[in-house]
């Protein structure tokens, strides 16, 4: 007889990505690089291509995109916790870019598994320390279940 105990499979989970960026018609990313001190995770140029399959959609703006790295867990707070780590002595420049660019906090929350379940919350430190970035907050949610 084993003295393993089964574990039960979730029947519902859900896997959240965050980022923090900024978007701008006349700045590039690499000037906000310069300001910022810090390298993006991703950048796209206005103009070039949104992608090699349609090549005939440009680009919008300027766009600087800092994302924690795959090692973070996939969780809302760890996610947000790892962006406030990296980046929070640099509030303050963030706040101060010009008022012609637009610095945005970014939550992607996608569902998985046999049941959608809903229901999740926004801690009220998180919501202070985007204000402090002058971030807007932009929530995506996405029902991937089976």
């Amino acid at each position: 007889m084993s003295t393993r105990q089964q574990v039960p499979l979730q029947r519902a989970w859900e896997e959240v990505r965050c980022s923090i960026s900024i978007a701008s018609d006349t700045m590039a990313a690499s000037e906000i690089t310069v300001l910022l001190g810090v390298e993006p995770t991703r950048q796209r140029i206005k103009g070039e291509p949104i992608s090699s399959k349609r090549p005939n959609i440009p680009v919008a703006s300027h766009l600087w995109t800092w994302q924690p790295d795959d090692s973070v867990e996939r969780s809302l707070d760890a996610q947000l916790d790892a962006i406030w780590a990296a980046h929070g002595s640099r509030a303050e420049l963030f706040r101060s870019l010009p008022s012609e660019v637009k610095v945005r906090l970014a939550i992607w929350i996608t569902h998985h598994g046999e049941d959608l379940r809903l229901g999740w919350v926004l801690d009220r430190r998180h919501v202070a320390a985007a204000a402090a970035f002058g971030a807007s907050i932009d929530v995506d949610e996405y029902d991937d279940t089976e």
